[in-house]
């Protein structure tokens, strides 16, 4: 029997939504969106950057973060080379490279990883960045 309506929603959102989370996540990040970023968490979503040892909480200091990150970045380009999901959790992981100069002339070239908790309507709860090397999340 298939489910109804109310418990597919229950359900949250499906593998192909998950696994499109990530990309849409970077690209907002490089493109310097902040607003189509923001639109991606949860309004109580938190953002660890462990290789840091901080967390953020709420959609407003997320933000924040990621505005002083993209105003000091000249550019930056995210290539995710994997993805994981698992759809019954609502819990994606990705590697990515991340290249980047900033307004300092620092130039970073990494390999990273995100962990992303997705709530029942799609918009992140929880995000973990590890990072290879120094944090340019400043």
């Amino acid at each position: 029997m298939a489910p109804s309506q109310d418990q597919a929603h229950d359900q949250g959102p499906s593998y192909d939504v998950l696994s499109s989370l990530p990309q849409r996540f970077f690209s907002a990040v490089d493109r310097k969106d902040l607003d189509a970023l923001i639109a991606l968490f949860a309004p109580d979503a938190t953002l660890t950057v462990q290789t840091d040892h901080v967390t953020l909480r709420g959609a407003a200091a997320i933000r924040d973060m990621f505005a002083r990150f993209m105003d000091s970045s000249v550019s930056m380009s995210h290539e995710v080379t994997g993805v994981v999901v698992d759809a019954k959790s609502r819990r994606v992981a990705t590697e990515q490279r991340y290249s980047g100069t900033l307004a300092d002339g620092t130039t970073n070239d990494m390999c990273n990883c995100n962990f992303f908790d997705v709530g029942p309507d799609g918009r992140f709860t929880r995000v973990v960045i590890w990072m290879g090397g120094g944090s340019p999340l400043k």
